[in-house]
């Protein structure tokens, strides 16, 4: 075979690799902003400030790479989520393409493969890095993170983690400082996308023991790397950022706030871990917010993957045993968190960098089968269950409403994620103007035994907001109120408070003193909130709306160009805009008046 027909059939399996990983995905263009993909994209603390503050500042969760690549989509798109759902499924083709260059370069990795020569072959190891990127681009424990525009997070760090660990292996073969230098450079950027990437040392100390790679090299390789990790805490800010990633902050109530026995410890992470093993392998019956099971079955899971690890190394399968441990590796920063937040200890999205791992081992493991149509038949049956089972998945995820009716019918007796999934159920029927059936839901969740006085006060301002509408504002201001006892802390309140009161002033019978009064107590929530959160937006509109209804016209002005400086392109932008005009004309019938 000519070098040039090589090259088209590799173009060629690229594409059909790419063009698989897009269109599996291309439902979610029709897909909304679900969950808290709005608050990630439009927090008063992102808009409108410097791309430099995504490194330098300590006020938001550091991932700095995540918050700069939606800032950009929003300069394109704004609020339109078919581009945020376009740059992911964009992402995740290109991560599938980066596993078939990872696992050719592997395949040809003579330290790694001295068991196996005969793979050598090009045709053999081209078609084998074909099968394991299929397999990860149609793999359906990617939906979350790629149907999830929040879910970027896991899908860019990966990105950078696989071009840090390709950079490696040219620095590994052809013993090049530049390669070194692009390891570290990528291996940074994929910090600054999630810190789940600090797996990536360990990843490249384990390649380095099985490779048998010379003690002074990987001495380099790691101190170079963990230089690059001291950096990374340095501009995240070593107190807080060492902190954050090993005792994230989590709700009072949180799991085992009483102390964790060395049982339970250890029942955790084996469950934990398990119920990865389990998903990887057989990803169907999907949640967004799974249980830690509670099986012992899942401990002989876990032993087993170990126990085949250490037998195929030793045996001389080099390769299969380093991706076992890939998985491993990877999936550790994520299980650090079964014991320090409140819902979601486990999730489909840690899986994302560690399925790398298993989609390479599984192509390993099916490339041995003997006979060709049992492969071949093997292969295909794999293919389409899988994406069948995305394709179904997707379907969960086509709006928030859908998404979060499937997590709460699969959460109705599984505290504490019972109460996160009736409470966002109910908040987007909310959205949608299901009144009755969302007070039913938000309802269920206030009875929970497991919720925390952050939910509680969730639901009272959803459940007053809802009242609001209905117009019963005695028991909507009741609602409210009992929210800020609950969290004093909740600026979102603190505003429907505000909003609340504005209301009430045009309600029919309402003095003139009485009406000065809500007025004032409008403007003390609005700038509460204000104080709590510095940039929040609709606070800053509301204020120049009441201060232009109690004549105060400097005010207004101030609070409605904050809002337009804030966000230029946005609906509270365009509405402060017309109001502007408003006072300007008043302005100037006051001074005709005055002459």
């Amino acid at each position: 075979m000519s070098r040039s027909h090589r090259s088209l059939i590799i173009f060629l399996l690229a594409a059909i690799i790419a063009c698989s990983a897009i269109v599996i995905y291309l439902p979610t263009l029709k897909s909304g902003f679900i969950w808290d993909d709005v608050q990630l994209l439009i927090n008063p603390l992102k808009i409108g400030e410097s791309p430099y503050f995504f490194f330098f500042s300590g006020k938001i969760y550091y991932r700095p790479f995540l918050h700069l690549s939606m800032a950009l989509d929003y300069s394109l798109w704004h609020l339109n989520p078919f581009g945020y759902h376009a740059t992911n499924i964009f992402l995740h083709a290109v991560n599938s393409l980066l596993v078939f260059l990872i696992c050719f370069h592997l395949m040809k990795d003579r330290k790694m493969m001295r068991d196996t020569i005969e793979i050598f072959r090009l045709e053999r190891t081209v078609f084998f890095s074909f099968l394991a990127a299929m397999f990860f681009a149609l793999h359906p424990i990617h939906t979350e993170s790629v149907a999830w525009i929040s879910g970027r997070t896991d899908v860019l760090a990966t990105l950078f983690f696989l071009l840090a660990f390709l950079s490696f292996l040219i620095y590994a073969r052809e013993d090049t400082t530049a390669g070194l230098v692009l390891s570290c450079t990528f291996f940074l950027s994929s910090l600054f996308a999630k810190e789940n990437a600090v797996a990536f040392i360990g990843v490249v100390f384990v390649y380095g023991i099985m490779t048998r790679m010379s003690k002074k090299k990987l001495i380099f390789s790691f101190l170079s790397l963990s230089f690059v990790l001291g950096l990374y805490f340095f501009l995240r800010g070593w107190d807080g950022g060492v902190r954050d990633i090993v005792a994230p902050a989590a709700p009072k109530d949180s799991f085992f706030v009483t102390g964790i026995s060395l049982e339970n410890f250890l029942k955790v992470l084996v469950n934990g871990t398990g119920y990865y093993f389990e998903k990887l392998i057989l990803p169907f019956n999907l949640n967004l917010l799974p249980q830690i099971p509670d099986n012992s079955l899942y401990l002989v899971i876990v032993l087993l993957a170990f126990i085949i690890g250490i037998i195929l190394y030793f045996t001389g399968h080099t390769v299969k045993a380093f991706l076992i441990t890939w998985v491993i590796i990877t999936l550790l920063p994520s299980l650090s968190i079964l014991y320090s937040q409140m819902a979601a200890p486990i999730g489909e999205r840690y899986l994302y960098l560690p399925s790398v791992g298993f989609s390479i081992f599984l192509a390993a493991v099916l490339v041995k089968i003997k006979g060709k149509k049992l492969a071949v038949l093997t292969v295909l049956i794999i293919l389409a269950a899988y994406s069948i089972s995305t394709s179904e998945r997707l379907k969960v995820w086509k709006d928030e409403v859908t998404l979060w009716e499937d997590t709460a019918r699969k959460n109705a007796n599984s505290d504490p994620n019972a109460v996160t999934a009736h409470l966002n159920y109910g908040a987007s029927l909310a959205r949608i103007g299901e009144f009755g059936k969302a007070k039913e839901m938000l309802i269920i969740a206030l009875n929970q035994k497991k919720i925390s006085f952050q939910q509680v006060a969730s639901i009272l301002n959803l459940l007053g907001m809802i009242e609001i509408n209905d117009k019963n504002y005695k028991k909507a201001e009741e609602y409210l109120t009992d929210s800020i006892k609950a969290d004093p802390k909740n600026a979102e309140t603190f505003n429907n408070l505000g909003f609340l009161y504005s209301i009430l002033m045009d309600e029919p019978g309402i003095g003139k003193r009485q009406k000065n009064e809500l007025l004032e107590r409008a403007l003390k929530n609005f700038h509460r909130a204000l104080s709590l959160s510095k940039n929040f937006l609709q606070a800053k509109y509301n204020l120049g709306i009441c201060y232009l209804r109690k004549g105060d016209l400097n005010n207004a002005e101030r609070y409605l160009n904050a809002v337009i400086e804030s966000d230029p392109q946005g609906d509270y932008a365009r509405k402060a805009a017309t109001f502007l005009v408003v006072i300007e004309l008043s302005k100037r019938n006051d001074v005709k008046d005055s002459l």
